[in-house]
C-alpha cells in the first residue's frame, strides 16, 4: 500500500508540475517580449529530441544481435 501512495504523490506532483510550466510558458509567450527567442528554443529542442530517438533507433537496430531465421 505504502508503493500506491507514493506513486499519487508522485502523480500528483507531476501533474501540478505540468500545469505550472504551461502557464509559465504561454505567460512568457504571451506576456514578454522573449516570444520569438522561445519559440526558436522550442523548435530546437523538439527537433534536437526527434533526432535524438531517431538516432537511439539507429544505434539498436545496428547494434542488434543477428537473428538465427529458421525456415519450415
Amino acid at each position: 500500500m505504502g508503493a500506491v501512495k507514493g506513486n499519487k504523490g508522485a502523480g500528483a506532483a507531476l501533474l501540478a508540475a505540468a500545469i505550472i510550466v504551461f502557464f509559465a510558458y504561454a505567460y512568457a509567450m504571451f506576456g514578454t517580449q522573449y516570444s520569438e527567442m522561445i519559440i526558436k528554443f522550442t523548435m530546437v529542442a523538439a527537433v534536437g529530441i526527434l533526432l535524438a530517438v531517431l538516432g537511439w533507433i539507429g544505434y539498436t537496430m545496428l547494434t542488434a544481435p543477428k537473428e538465427d531465421r529458421v525456415t519450415s
